[in-house]
């Protein structure tokens, strides 16, 4: 079901054939400041959406963990990481694959959108 998701996200999209590669990901840049991965573990699919940005390091830290909070997230398990030193954040849901539609992996990426977007608003 995993593939038949990310090739149905890819029509969504507007990229024919997409698929993940032999080591069961997938990276697309998005836009100049944000990158998507695809991942597939075991059973399940790791979306996650990196944005690189000059933050400040303590509110938005803050900020994230706020938005970060179960009741804020409709209860979905948000994890998030920086990375390059504090330029980079990473937000990933991990959605279960047994009945995966492309349609969640691009509700998925637009909810990931949203957190880094309000994120920003600090």
């Amino acid at each position: 079901m995993i593939d038949a998701a990310v090739e149905e996200f890819g029509f969504l999209i507007g990229m024919e054939r997409l698929a993940l590669g032999q080591d069961g990901s997938l990276v697309l840049a998005i836009e100049p400041i944000d990158t998507l991965c695809l991942s597939r573990r075991d059973r399940d699919l790791c979306v996650s959406l990196s944005r690189s940005r000059q933050y400040p390091a303590e509110p938005l830290a803050s900020r994230m963990l706020e938005l970060l909070h179960f009741e804020r997230t409709g209860g979905l398990g948000v994890h998030c990481r920086r990375t390059d030193f504090g330029r980079s954040t990473v937000l990933m849901l991990v959605l279960p694959g047994g009945a995966l539609r492309g349609g969640e992996i691009l509700a998925a990426l637009d909810h990931l959108t949203a957190l880094h977007n309000t994120a920003e608003l600090v």
